[in-house]
């Protein structure tokens, strides 16, 4: 791994353990063993390291939400979302790391204002799962000709997506219950 890559994934997995206003510059230095001088080679100041990880970060999770959703029906890509979520909630997909809710939820409540670049990122990052599950649906002979009934879809399952990964993370409940395949089936349902 070179400098930058560590400084990242140093970076990276403090802000979401801890949250970013709470993680300073010489804590990222002091875990990466990195110079400072080497970090500021790299990026320009800490909101710049921050963008750095959300790209990182977005990168991954958009890898496995891609793979996840390549699913022959409807139903099968709404249940492979949450049965992903959930071993994800539970510590089990390893790409992903260990669960501390949604680091683009976590950096938008951290970076409210929406001219800033790093909430910009945040959004790219929720725009980019929309189109992938869109994307996924529009493929399955369900949706394969009605977009906006996909449109529709994705946006529902998107919400589920959200609430449920937000309830585990705040209650601190791994044992959270995904929606039922019912809520599912309605959610799908292009008639």
């Amino acid at each position: 791994m070179d400098k930058q890559q560590q400084i990242i994934s140093t970076a990276l997995s403090l802000f979401y353990k801890k949250g970013i206003h709470a993680v300073g510059i010489n804590e990222i230095l002091a875990v990466s063993g990195i110079a400072k001088k080497t970090l500021y080679k790299h990026f320009e100041s800490k909101d710049a390291l921050i963008c750095a990880c959300l790209v990182s970060r977005d990168i991954c999770f958009n890898a496995w939400l891609k793979k996840i959703c390549i699913q022959p029906s409807a139903m099968l890509v709404a249940q492979a979302i949450f049965a992903g979520l959930k071993k994800w909630i539970n510590n089990e997909v390893s790409e992903l790391g260990c669960f501390n809710g949604c680091f683009f939820i976590n950096t938008a409540a951290e970076y409210p204002v929406e001219n800033d670049p790093i909430a910009k990122l945040c959004k790219q990052h929720k725009q980019a799962n929309f189109e992938i599950i869109l994307s996924a649906l529009l493929e399955t002979p369900e949706f394969a000709h009605n977009r906006e009934k996909a449109i529709e879809a994705t946006q529902h399952l998107l919400i589920l997506k959200e609430g449920y990964i937000c309830r585990a993370r705040v209650m601190h409940d791994v044992t959270v219950t995904p929606p039922s395949d019912n809520i599912l089936k309605a959610i799908v349902a292009v008639s």
